[in-house]
């Protein structure tokens, strides 16, 4: 291995990567919808959505109505979609298995520790907080930190600025061909969560791993950085002869 292939810092896109959250959001889409007499909508039709932010799964859901609706009804149902979820789902998103054990694992070989979302900076923060990790991250960019967000390159880009890293010193974690794209601007590596919200295998290309289970890019992370940290070999004292 040579110093180009360590990795020094991990970036985590959220939905769909580190918390399944389109459960919860696509009910409180559904929770208003239905209250104001309109149609629910499948959640796996706006799955995709997702990937662009909280606002843009609500107007995908907006859109498959089958009678259109006004503007003016669909800011009012945005604010109140919004309002729900702020209230009853935000906090009830749960990390997939083995985020947590894998940012310990980062943290514990000196990895620092980005993310990289298209939600906006408060519901991240909270996000986070609910599952006791936001101190694991050394740096956060949301959407509107940068003029345009995934899959453009500035939000890595303004990322690894802060962690103070090279692209060839990162990973980037996502879900989506969004996120597989971004990474490809920022000539990052990347690395591909197949139990998140991408439509087909083939919108994660192209990536260095794709993983099912967290525990595999523990173990992938762990072989590219061991180099930075090497064990420590320690020389213990001969014990005393008292018995002179």
């Amino acid at each position: 291995m040579n110093n180009s292939d360590h990795i020094r810092a991990v970036i985590f896109d959220l939905d769909g990567t580190m918390f399944d959250t389109l459960p919860s959001l696509s009910s409180a889409a559904n929770v208003v919808l239905v209250h104001a007499g309109w149609q629910e909508v499948p959640m796996s039709l706006l799955q995709s959505a997702l990937n662009e932010g909280l606002r843009p799964l609500f107007h995908k859901a907006i859109a498959l109505q089958s009678a259109a609706v006004d503007a003016q009804t669909a800011t009012r149902l945005e604010y109140e979609y919004m309002a729900q979820y702020l209230r009853h789902g935000l906090l009830t998103a749960p990390l997939f298995a083995g985020v947590s054990g894998a940012l310990m694992a980062c943290k514990s070989r000196g990895l620092k520790l980005g993310v990289c979302t298209n939600r906006d900076r408060a519901s991240t923060e909270a996000l986070l907080a609910s599952a006791a990790i936001v101190d694991s991250f050394d740096a956060i960019i949301s959407l509107g930190d940068t003029p345009l967000p995934k899959p453009a390159a500035d939000p890595l880009l303004l990322l690894m600025e802060r962690l103070d890293v090279s692209p060839e010193e990162t990973l980037f974690v996502g879900d989506s061909a969004m996120d597989a794209r971004c990474a490809q601007l920022s000539k990052v590596r990347f690395a591909a969560h197949l139990g998140g919200y991408a439509g087909h295998a083939g919108d994660l290309l192209p990536n260095v791993l794709s993983f099912g289970s967290y525990e595999q890019l523990t173990s992938w992370l762990l072989d590219h950085c061991s180099a930075l940290f090497p064990p420590v070999s320690l020389t213990l004292p001969r014990p005393i002869n008292l018995c002179h």
